[in-house]
C-alpha cells in the first residue's frame, strides 16, 4: 500500500478509496486473504468441534501443535 502524504486537515477528509459494492473492493479483499493465506497459513483445520469432557479438549489441544507441524511438512 503507498504512502500517502498530507498538506492540510482538510486532505484527510477525502471519500473512500473502496466503496461498498464496488467489485473492485471484493478483488481487494480476496487478494488480503490470498496473501495472509500464503503468509501465515490456518493453525486449525477448519470446522466445529465437540467434546464430552474437558479431558478430551485438552487431549486436542495438547495434540494440536503436532497436527500443525504434520500439516506445514505436507506443503
Amino acid at each position: 500500500m503507498p504512502v500517502r502524504k498530507f498538506r492540510t486537515v482538510d486532505e484527510l477528509n477525502q471519500p473512500i478509496w473502496r466503496l461498498p459494492g464496488d467489485p473492485a473492493l471484493y478483488r481487494t479483499i480476496a487478494s488480503l486473504w490470498e496473501a495472509a493465506e500464503t503468509i501465515r497459513p490456518r493453525r486449525f483445520a477448519p470446522g466445529v468441534r465437540r467434546f464430552r469432557t474437558i479431558a478430551e479438549l485438552e487431549a486436542h489441544a495438547d495434540r494440536a501443535p503436532a497436527d500443525e507441524s504434520r500439516q506445514a511438512e505436507r506443503r
